[in-house]
């Protein structure tokens, strides 16, 4: 009782010392202290009371030391100035890491029927300041974008501004990374992109950053990297065309063998669309394809990749239910104009496909 009590309590810019030492003691593998189990052992009133406590905590620092001087250096010959700023930034910065580390953690201790205004509060002071962080803060970065994805996986108030910032991040940071970590994290919210308008100016940047998913070979290869990608064919209809139009400029460059994996992102696409996105998918991509496989001349590099594409699609037909179907509407008009052409290669194709889908 005691201590949860004296944890309470040194929440607050006269004892930040102490609070900041609590903190460190969490990190400590060889010390006993937990910060998570504090939490939950927490009575209703002290939780708020200490959530109160740490919006002051957070005001008063950030008061003290305003976003805009987090980047300042000192004039020149001016080094005692230059390091004392240093110092004072880095105070506040441990500071606000402890704070976060806090928040983060009462997440989930969090019940409906208290009042968690002030750290709701909190959230969006540090989810407005992440941006402004000096990028040698990276684990305070990633502390704020941690607490960004707990919060909208909770449901919590706000979560629709969290969760983008959780998407632009780990979208971001998916992209200059090598690990599968940050792709799995971005399945796991897909959902907030939808929070973002696509016709708006601050969507262009990530319409151009799903673009490069796309062809990026770690999304390609990763099972949760191809359920995203296949998810993006539903946030808007006019991105489908730039998607296609993106994997279609890139086939040439990528390796044969992930063709199959190609191929399974546009069919999850087709199975899970309706409506106008169905038809996009079908219309745009899916006959598109069916399009290149009978006309692009047998010497294209390109031409053996489509080829894997359509396979794919034709393996589903008995397997997957309407697959048939549809292979057989959106081949029909295709293999009858490859059958008219002149060139004899078209005509063969067109025959061959035919045989493929059992579709004349």
């Amino acid at each position: 009782m005691e201590k949860r009590e004296t944890f309470v309590q040194i929440v607050s810019k006269e004892l930040v010392g102490e609070f900041l030492q609590f903190v460190r003691l969490d990190k400590d593998a060889s010390d006993p202290f937990n910060l998570n189990e504090l939490l939950d052992e927490l009575s209703r009133k002290q939780k708020e009371e200490l959530w109160q406590r740490l919006r002051s905590l957070l005001t008063d620092v950030l008061l003290e030391s305003p976003v805009d001087g987090w980047h300042l250096v000192g004039p020149p010959g001016e080094d005692s100035m230059e390091t004392e700023h240093g110092s004072k930034t880095k105070k506040t910065m441990e500071i606000i890491h402890a704070v976060t580390s806090v928040i983060l953690a009462s997440v989930s201790v969090i019940n409906e029927s208290e009042n968690f205004e002030a750290l709701l509060e909190c959230a969006v002071m540090l989810n407005g300041i992440l941006y402004a962080l000096p990028g040698s803060e990276r684990a305070l970065q990633g502390a704020i974008q941690d607490l960004c994805v707990v919060w909208w996986e909770r449901g919590l108030p706000a979560k629709e501004d969290m969760g983008k910032t959780a998407f632009v991040m780990l979208l971001r940071r998916s992209l200059d990374t090598k690990t599968g970590a940050d792709i799995c994290r971005l399945w796991r919210i897909h959902q907030a992109l939808y929070c973002f308008d696509y016709d708006l100016e601050e969507s262009r940047e990530i319409k151009d950053m799903l673009l490069e998913c796309f062809i990026n070979v770690n999304y390609i290869k990763k099972e949760e990297g191809r359920r995203f990608l296949s998810s993006l064919f539903n946030w808007n209809i006019n991105f489908i065309k730039m998607i296609h139009g993106t994997i279609k400029n890139q086939l040439q460059g990528l390796q044969k063998s992930l063709m199959v994996h190609i191929a399974e992102i546009y069919f999850r696409a087709w199975k899970k669309a309706s409506g106008k996105t169905l038809e996009a998918i079908e219309n745009d991509c899916i006959q598109d394809f069916m399009y290149h496989g009978i006309h692009l001349p047998r010497s294209s590099p390109v031409h053996p990749r489509v080829r894997e594409v359509l396979s794919y699609f034709h393996h589903q037909k008995e397997a997957r239910q309407g697959a048939e179907e549809m292979l057989h509407r959106l081949y029909r008009p295709v293999l009858w104009r490859g059958l008219k052409v002149r060139r004899l290669a078209c005509r063969a194709w067109s025959a061959g496909h035919a045989a493929d889908v059992n579709t004349l």
